[in-house]
């Protein structure tokens, strides 16, 4: 009996047994599985999460690819008109230099300047000036010959690269066409200097009339013009940095020969620069007031012949390099701005000379100075005038300022002002180099002028040119007609002096009766017989 209880618990405990083990394998299997299914679930989160940053990584890449390329863009294009800009046309113009080297051959570099830009920009502001960019930035691009590029470079200049065998058809040179028969490929025309400086000219001349014509901004027209300077590769210079600098100075010899036209480099613009460097140093020393001088040229008095005033004209003797004509020196003296300093002295010079004339009795001879624009738009001319007759003692009656029509237009304050100003001091008032400058007339009634003085490009081609003879004599009636007296300029010959007389000019000036002269051979002039008569 206990046998038979012994056998059935071991039976039992060995039933437990198998059960406990069987349901410790299946809580092992559903751990399993849920562990299973956990990983499962944290590798497809994982996975969806990696998805995720990879989609992210791609698109910051992308937005940092984008950006970069936009910073690079900007780094090398004008924002507002969509050019290339001036780092970039360095960069162009260097690899067409290397690729010219390696050939040979030659390029042109063209540099534009728009021509009265800057009046856009005063009289109607930089948004239409900035719209006016933009169109004509459209049609730069839209003349380019192919293989061009242009660039803005500035305010308003642009620049281009006119790759010279891209941009011409030369004539096929000899053999040429039995190579391409043997299929021997033909040499590369390397096209000579002057048939790269006439393609340059051709495409700057393309290039002037189509930013001639006129632009409509806003629904107002507006005109300007273009100036452009051209160098060649390798006749010009070698280096980039040479032939965008002798571009640079054809476009200025472009713009002081009267602007809306093309110059090409040549050696003698180098010489100029050097002698400019000369005289804006020169103009700066210390001495310079020690070697000017002041001549003075008759002007007649029709009716009697003899000296009713004179002008003064300014001299400079260099103790180097001797006498510096004014036509040279005077531009860069206001370009300089050194003409402010330059013009005091010679009114207050010319004002105590009249005062030693009319001490020895010369008092009915009229003192003329001419006034710069330069003076005359940042200066107080006024107050200048004032103080210097004080302290020469001179009268203002004895004192004729004169003034040029483009002075006039261009100061920057209210010029009938000035003039009113000047007027009231008794000073005599001339409107200098008459007929060559504004067109419009309107401001000879607003303001006090005594006299004008028909510029002697008239006077010089007549009487044999009866154009110039037209504007001279309806110059008269027009002054007459406002009750203005009329000055003569460049009187020289016989004929001259007949056609002046003629047209009813009640003074004249010029070599015929005198050339500048000193203080000294001016006054014995002024005391001597007739002018007239001197040559007869």
């Amino acid at each position: 009996m206990g046998a038979m209880k012994t056998g059935a618990l071991e039976r039992y405990s060995l039933h437990m047994g198998r059960l406990v083990e069987r349901h410790l394998a299946e809580a092992a299997l559903i751990a399993a599985r849920q562990e299973a299914m956990r990983e499962a679930k944290d590798a497809k989160q994982a996975k969806a999460e990696i998805e995720v940053t990879a989609t992210a990584l791609r698109d910051e890449i992308k937005v940092r690819k984008t950006a970069e390329s936009h910073l690079a863009y900007l780094a090398h294009h004008d924002r507002l008109t969509g050019l290339p800009n001036r780092a970039w046309f360095g960069e162009q113009l260097a690899t067409a230099v290397e690729k010219a080297a390696a050939g040979p051959g030659r390029l042109a570099v063209l540099y534009i300047d728009l021509d009265n830009f800057k009046d856009v920009n005063d009289t109607l502001g930089h948004e239409v000036g900035d719209l006016l960019l933009q169109l004509v930035a459209e049609r730069i691009a839209a003349g380019l010959p192919k293989g061009a590029s242009a660039a803005r470079i500035g305010g308003d200049e642009f620049a281009l690269i006119l790759p010279a065998l891209e941009a011409a058809d030369p004539p096929a040179p000899p053999g040429a066409a039995a190579a391409a028969m043997m299929g021997t490929p033909a040499a590369t025309p390397v096209l000579g200097a002057a048939t790269v400086a006439a393609v340059a000219i051709k495409v700057a001349k393309l290039l002037i009339a189509a930013l001639c014509r006129q632009f409509d901004i806003q629904g107002r027209p507006i005109f300007i013009g273009a100036s452009i300077g051209v160098s060649l590769y390798p006749d010009d210079a070698v280096t980039v940095d040479m032939l965008q600098r002798h571009a640079d100075l054809a476009l200025y010899r472009a713009k002081t020969d009267g602007r809306n036209r093309c110059h090409v480099f040549d050696e003698t613009l180098n010489e100029e620069v050097h002698r400019r460097a000369f005289l804006e140093q020169a103009l700066r020393e210390p001495m310079l007031f020690t070697q000017l001088r002041v001549a003075y040229q008759p002007q007649i008095d029709m009716n009697t012949g003899r000296i009713s005033g004179v002008e003064a004209l300014l001299r400079w003797k260099h103790p180097v390099n001797g006498w510096i004509w004014p036509q040279e020196f005077i531009p860069v003296a206001e370009r300089t701005g050194m003409i402010i300093e330059i013009g005091e002295w010679v009114l207050r010079e010319s004002c105590m000379q009249a005062m030693r004339w009319r001490k020895e009795g010369l008092v009915d001879v009229t003192m003329s100075v001419n006034v710069s624009a330069l003076q005359f738009r940042v200066g107080n001319v006024p107050g200048l005038v004032a103080r210097i007759l004080a302290e020469t003692g001179l009268p203002g009656d004895a004192l004729e300022l004169e003034i040029t029509e483009t002075a006039i237009m261009n100061s920057a304050a209210d010029p009938a002002a000035a003039l009113v100003a000047l007027h009231a001091q008794g000073v005599k008032l001339a409107i200098d180099d008459f007929g060559t400058g504004y067109s419009s007339l309107s401001y000879l009634r607003q303001i006090p002028v005594d006299r004008i003085k028909i510029d002697q490009s008239f006077i010089r081609d007549a009487p044999a040119n009866e154009d110039a003879c037209a504007v001279a004599r309806t110059i008269v009636q027009l002054a007459h007609s406002l009750r203005l007296e009329v000055v003569a300029e460049g009187v020289e010959t016989a004929a001259q002096f007949e056609f002046v007389k003629q047209t009813g000019c009640e003074f004249a000036q010029g070599f015929y009766y005198s050339k500048p002269v000193s203080a000294a051979a001016l006054r014995e002039l002024a005391g001597g017989r007739n002018m007239r008569e001197q040559d007869t």
